[in-house]
């Protein structure tokens, strides 16, 4: 008789199950997705399951002995939390929104499926200590529908409350949850008061409560069961024939589901079709076979433990997937900066920003907008703000406001005179060069003191500061004009491209492509360039051993170092030296030069005379000195500007590094330049190579060769500094063969 090797397994599985009757009741559910030559199982696939097969993926026999329909029962019976999920990208990985400040505003999403019939928002929050709760209110609307306020009274531990939400607010797909605070302190007013008021809302334990069935065969509901699942910290599981194949091919389709979500994306594993999984069942996975053993067209399928299983067969077209699968499900629109066009003044309407309110003794009103990245002006050129505001009355004195472009200030206003009125529009002048091809910044930046800073804010009464849409930014034309950069090829670099060094694939799951690849496609399509040529290699530190570059050997030691623990693997411990070069060392003997400091006087004033040429930035061992970072951006060689590295440290979580790597896709503080770290805490901290080279892509005409040669003196003044000086030695000898010959005719 043959025997069918699958059942033999099953028996010997459920024999096992059986045999340990002392096992907790979290025991283990084994899930089952073989593609067999009979056909693969139900729930995960289109066709019947074979004689002696498992009717569903999952066994669902535990010590209790409960059997697959009362599993299945039990999990109908589930409630299932739809978590709140940030609409903004944040660097730091975390489930927590705090909202800081008097007066703060926080927008949430949540996904829902079809047929939603929850009555009531769940809401886990907590206050810091300073809060005055008499005085302060919490705030929740849902999709334009305000459901009330509560006073926060939770100081130590997350308190969840809840709000009725009435028929006919909530909709299938993503619901706007907008969470809005006011604050105010105990015993102190001002500015620095304000850092201390805050109300943090823990995401994982709030939002809308379903049962389990709920969870709808389809799009909408597929989205929903991920987020729900990724809001308890579980991955989405990806079943292949081989789990440790390059997901490369399914990283686009992969990522643009997950980033129907909304916020960040979650964590992508790779696994075989014979899982042990622990005893809470999934809520959704993705199911892939070989070709010719699946479904002839992707569909989503019930699995035995309840999950929503989307399942298709291997492809190389996972695009035209998701274009059938996901046609009418409802995606949170990524809202990107808006491109304004330099050569013309445009108005905040116009790039998409209405009127600006702020309330608050400390505010930050922030614009951001894109230049071309081909806009280029480095050289003495002007840009203009046309700045229509008006702030209240009866501020104390010392109130201020900083106008700002990307983190530098170009104006200082007082705020404690001329308030309560209309004030005819403000022209402010600023270098254009602080502006950035890709995305910028306009910051106004209030400064309220307290009066008196001891006592408690007196309760505000309407917005501190209002700045009109009616303001127009003014950004000259500019030649086309290019330079290497990181923040260029990552908008330049398609999800098809990236790459795991030999040592990142020994070392990390291949679900972490699809996570990055999700991380690049958060940033709109608008704000992306076409250059089939970037690539994006993921290594870790043993990498940089070997890596091309033209960087100094002592930077790429001093980038280990920053990273990690030690030395290179080639490198050698440096000797603390002879005696004679201990004594002949300026330590040897103070006040005076050593010897050695003698030889290097010539180099140091090479190096001088450089810098004056170079401009302020620093070489790069110089300034990764006191870094320390747990993700590495590398340009290697800007003359190779597609070719990247994403360098992770040993401890650091590589979804923490996806999410620092989403977040700064639409953010004006992102990885720049040449070298880019990130670290907890800090954010993205960038140099830029001095020596990049520059590339001209428009023709030289009348209008453009003064930006066109401000650009190339700024970049490279050295030559111009050579030719100016080659022209005056050249005027001067024939000045003075003039002058010698003149003479010699007189004689």
């Amino acid at each position: 008789m043959k025997i069918n090797r699958p059942y033999m397994l099953l028996v010997a599985l459920t024999v096992l199950g059986i045999s340990l009757p002392s096992a907790p009741t979290s025991a283990q559910i084994i899930q089952l997705t073989p593609p067999t030559e009979q056909g693969p199982a139900e729930g995960d696939t289109p066709t019947s399951p074979p004689s002696g097969m498992p009717s569903t993926m999952m066994l669902g026999r535990q010590s209790s002995g409960l059997d697959i329909e009362e599993a299945r029962g039990l999990t109908a019976q589930r409630k299932e939390l739809l978590p709140l999920r940030l609409e903004r990208l944040s660097t730091q990985h975390t489930m927590i929104a705090r909202l800081t400040g008097e007066s703060a505003r926080e927008n949430l999403i949540v996904f829902l499926p079809e047929g939603t019939d929850a009555t009531e928002l769940e809401l886990a929050y907590r206050s810091g200590i300073d809060t005055l709760p008499d005085r302060s209110s919490l705030r929740v609307t849902v999709n334009g529908t305000d459901l009330g306020e509560i006073q926060p009274a939770s100081f130590q531990d997350f308190t969840t409350v809840r709000f009725p939400v009435p028929d006919g607010v909530l909709r299938t797909g993503p619901n706007a949850v907008d969470i809005s605070v006011r604050h105010t302190h105990r015993i102190a007013c001002g500015a620095d008061a304000s850092f201390t008021l805050w109300t943090e809302i823990d995401l994982r334990n709030s939002g809308i409560r379903l049962h389990a069935d709920r969870f709808t065969l389809g799009p909408d509901g597929f989205i929903a069961a991920v987020a729900a699942q990724a809001a308890r910290g579980a991955p989405v599981t990806f079943h292949r024939p081989d789990p440790e194949q390059s997901m490369l091919d399914a990283a686009p389709f992969i990522a643009s589901a997950a980033i129907a979500l909304g916020g960040t994306p979650p964590k992508i594993i790779s696994a075989p079709y014979w899982v042990a999984e622990e005893a809470v069942p999934q809520l959704a996975r993705i199911t892939a076979f070989p070709p010719g053993e699946g479904p002839q067209t992707p569909e989503f399928r019930r699995g035995g433990d309840g999950a929503i299983v989307l399942v298709l067969e291997q492809s190389d077209n996972y695009d035209a997937v998701l274009g059938a699968l996901f046609p009418e499900a409802s995606v949170m629109p990524r809202r990107g900066p808006a491109l304004l066009q330099p050569g013309a003044p445009h108005r905040l309407t116009d790039i998409g920003i209405s009127h600006l309110r702020g309330e608050g003794r400390y505010l930050q009103l922030n614009v951001d907008f894109m230049l071309p990245w081909d806009w280029m002006l480095l050289a003495s050129q002007r840009a203009r703000l046309d700045l229509d505001y008006r702030f209240a009355d009866g501020l104390p004195a010392g109130a201020l406001l900083l106008v700002k472009i990307n983190g530098t200030t170009i104006r200082l206003l007082p705020l404690d005179r001329d308030g309560g009125q209309g004030l005819p529009t403000l022209p402010i002048s600023f270098a254009a060069r602080l502006l950035n091809a890709g995305v910028n910044r306009l910051e106004f930046e209030a400064l309220i003191p307290g009066a008196p800073p001891d006592m408690a804010c007196p309760p505000l009464v309407g917005p501190i500061l209002e700045v009109s849409a009616t303001s127009q930014i003014y950004v000259p034309a500019s030649p086309r004009m290019t330079q290497p950069s990181l923040e260029r090829t990552l908008a330049a670099l398609s999800p098809r491209n990236i790459e795991l060094s030999q040592s990142a694939l020994s070392q990390f799951s291949p679900g972490l492509v699809p996570q990055l690849a999700a991380a690049l496609l958060v940033a709109p399509a608008e704000t992306r360039l076409t250059d089939e040529g970037a690539v994006l290699h993921v290594g870790v530190l043993s990498d940089l051993d070997q890596l091309q570059t033209q960087y100094s050997r002592s930077a790429i030691r001093a980038l280990f170092q920053a990273m990690g623990i030690g030395l290179l693997p080639g490198d050698s411990p440096q000797s603390d030296g002879t005696p004679w070069e201990t004594v002949s060392s300026p330590r040897g003997r103070p006040g005076q030069l050593g010897l050695s400091e003698i030889g290097s006087l010539p180099r140091r004033a090479v190096d001088t005379l450089i810098g004056l040429v170079r401009g302020e930035t620093p070489a790069l061992n110089d300034w990764l000195a006191d870094k320390e970072a747990q993700v590495a951006l590398l340009q290697p060689d800007p003359r190779r500007p597609q070719d990247i590295w994403l360098i992770l440290s040993p401890n650091i979580d590589p979804s923490n590094a996806v999410t620092a790597l989403a977040a700064s896709r639409l953010s004006h503080n992102g990885p720049r330049g040449q070298v880019a770290l990130y670290s907890d805490g800090r954010g993205w901290v960038s140099w830029t190579s001095p020596d990049r080279p520059l590339s001209l892509n428009d023709a030289p005409a009348m209008s453009n060769i003064r930006a066109i040669m401000g650009n190339y003196a700024t970049t490279a003044p050295l030559p111009f500094i050579s030719a100016l000086l080659g022209l005056t030695l050249f005027s001067a000898a024939v000045a003075l063969a003039v002058l010698l010959l003149s003479r010699r005719r007189s004689k």
